[in-house]
């Protein structure tokens, strides 16, 4: 409920723009006269002026000068309530010169008033006015105080100190501490506000009930992030940045321009400037061909490899929907690069079709991405997942030998290790045939490049739980002892390209992961990047600002760990980011002998086989009566109809 003075100082602000002006000029007109009385006393030490006409002549004199000035000033077209330091200096210059004019009139009617009145009337006129307008402001920045956020600045620069300016002129907000790493600065205020270190920043959230971290500060540094991603390990808090740090210091970018930093943010790396001879090896004046060209990281590599001036780029995907997105995004960039684009709608798994594009093209460099990715989707559709990652890649594989393909890239994932799924059942086989195929040809070089998670993929945690975290709740997690290798798409797709080209043929690659991320804890860290506190595993009622996390159990095929490689040793390369791995292979009669197999046993819809065969090449694979696939009946069970 409102007292009487909110309800009048809402009335007052709540006034138009003429009625605010009008009742600020008849304030500046009443200290105007207050300021010279008060002159008078101060000087003359008695009130018998009172009684002269020339005091009154005074007050004219005083009244007349300052509404002239201050109007040619153009102090009445401020907003008050957004008073600067310009407008305070305007209002000294203006009392001044008001301070001469009476001065003047003193002097040339000759009026009974001390001369040093003049002097005093213009000191106690600029207080009057200047302090009139700072309280406004002060009122109409503080009038809304209890429903202000209160927030954090990290950096002491000119950035930040113009950030504190725009968020005190933001009804929304309370700047309550400055974040600064400099020990000089330790202790000390900027502008009222106490500044501290990164390292007792935690404490002082907690006390001062800080609701946003705002940056204005590099946040491409990786200690930076690892400071703030143990920051919202710890306390729930949203975390904003500025996309411009130059922008914003020219007055160009508004409190609403600053950006939410999202958990892909904090994950991500500091990035290793990329080698141009390995980027530019196997894509510059080459004819390229990305399958999966739809999907995360075969549409990062599309925007990637026309940076750096591909002859050709086709772009192939089974959704049309996806090629239609990527061709509309690549479009904009074909003027500037000066490549042509080709998008081809069609499956890996259609061996007609894929003879058709290398009769067409004389393709230079395959990156093979696609593939269906998803566990426990694949646990359900065993033969599809199979057929098409498997059986896709050696469709592949055989043309691109076939048509004499310089560069057969295949992507493959850290699920392919020691696979307990179907779905990394499938990227090993696919691994096994590249491995196969290099042995028998010097004309296509075949690459391996094993890597983890990407952040924010399709199918991927991160966009799940966002969604989850958007919508109230609960976030779904099958253990909590789970971990997982995880890389921006940006950085995984460039080291993709890189790798590609240091290859002499066959080996294996494995990308640099980083450390692997409890899932539990990025959970809990985006849950506290929405500025709300996560639960875990609780029956009772929540809270408005707390996020259930439900822990299930692991779903079938999914690990609870991932491996990057069959053996610890991993030999340096030409980039810091990438090395390769000598691994075991299989002969190639054994190889043919299980394609072979495979290929009847999808032919006959033989789980049987498909189960056992699959089996050998793998760390063991679910037991088919434990199998969840959706076609594969079971002794006992009836048909749905």
């Amino acid at each position: 409920m409102f007292t009487i003075n909110q309800k009048f100082l809402m009335w007052v602000f709540g006034l138009t723009r003429l009625k605010k002006r009008l009742l600020l000029v008849g304030y500046d007109l009443f200290v105007a006269s207050i300021a010279f009385v008060l002159a008078l006393a101060l000087r003359l030490e008695t009130i018998d002026y009172f009684y002269l006409p020339d005091t009154y002549i005074g007050i004219l004199i005083a009244i007349t000068s300052t509404f002239t000035v201050f109007l040619f000033f153009r102090l009445y077209d401020n907003i008050t309530r957004y008073i600067s330091i310009e407008t305070a200096i305007s209002v000294a210059i203006g009392s001044t010169l008001s301070c001469i004019v009476l001065l003047f009139g003193i002097l040339l009617l000759k009026l009974e008033i001390p001369l040093s009145a003049s002097l005093i009337f213009g000191i106690l006129l600029c207080m009057f006015v200047a302090g009139m307008r700072l309280f406004i402001r002060y009122i109409s920045q503080n009038m809304n105080k209890n429903n202000q956020e209160n927030v954090a600045i990290f950096g002491v620069s000119p950035a930040g100190i113009q950030l504190m300016d725009a968020l005190r002129q933001n009804p929304n907000y309370s700047v309550k501490l400055f974040i600064d790493d400099n020990p000089e600065l330790d202790g000390k205020k900027l502008g009222g506000i106490g500044i501290t270190n990164f390292d007792q920043v935690k404490k002082k959230f907690l006390n001062l009930h800080i609701k946003t971290l705002f940056l204005a500060t590099s946040f491409k540094v990786d200690s930076m992030r690892q400071k703030v991603l143990d920051l919202v390990s710890y306390y729930p808090i949203k975390v904003k940045t500025i996309p411009s740090i130059s922008k914003f210091i020219d007055s160009k970018l508004k409190i609403d321009h600053l950006k939410d930093i999202k958990i892909e943010d904090l994950l991500g790396r500091e990035p290793v400037v990329p080698d141009e001879k390995l980027m530019r090896k196997s894509i510059s004046k080459k004819i390229v061909l990305v399958t999966g060209a739809g999907g995360s990281i075969g549409s990062e590599l599309c925007r990637q490899i026309i940076s750096w001036k591909p002859k050709k780029l086709i772009m192939m995907d089974i959704s049309e929907f996806a090629i239609y997105k990527l061709s509309e995004e690549i479009k904009q960039f074909s003027c500037i690069h000066e490549f042509d684009f080709v998008p081809l709608i069609g499956s890996v798994q259609d061996r007609e079709f894929i003879k058709k594009i290398f009769d067409r093209f004389m393709v230079d460099t395959i990156y093979h991405t696609a593939a269906y990715k998803h566990v426990p989707l694949m646990e359900q559709n065993v033969m599809q997942c199979i057929k098409n990652n498997a059986l896709g890649t050696l469709n592949m594989a055989e043309f691109s030998v076939a048509a004499k393909v310089k560069n057969f890239i295949l992507v493959s994932s850290d699920k392919a290790v020691n696979p307990t799924s179907f779905m990394g059942a499938s990227k090993r086989i696919a691994e096994l045939i590249c491995q196969n195929l290099s042995l028998q040809t010097k004309d296509t070089c075949f690459s391996i490049v094993r890597f983890g998670n990407v952040l924010g993929s399709s199918g991927s945690v991160v966009p799940l739980f966002k969604k989850q975290i958007e919508g109230g709740g609960p976030i779904t997690l099958t253990h909590p002892e789970v971990t997982r290798y995880f890389m921006t798409i940006p950085e995984a797709a460039q080291l993709l390209i890189q790798a590609g080209s240091i290859d002499q043929g066959g080996n294996t690659f494995v990308l640099d992961m980083g450390k692997s991320i409890k899932i539990l804890d990025l959970a809990k860290q985006m849950v506290h990047l929405s500025g709300k506190q996560p639960v875990l595993n609780t029956t009772r009622n929540l809270a408005d600002n707390e996020i259930a996390i439900k822990i299930s159990r692991l779903r079938p095929g999914e690990k609870l760990f991932e491996e990057l490689t069959y053996n610890s040793n991993l030999i340096g390369t030409v980039h810091p980011r990438i090395s390769t791995v000598v691994e075991k292979s299989i002969k190639s009669e054994e190889l043919q002998s299980l394609l072979m197999v495979i290929k009847d046993a999808i032919r006959d819809n033989d789980y049987q086989k498909i189960f056992h065969n699959i089996a050998k090449v793998t760390d063991g694979i679910s037991d088919i009566n434990k199998s969840t696939d959706v076609f594969l009946e079971k002794d006992g069970a009836d048909k749905d109809r």
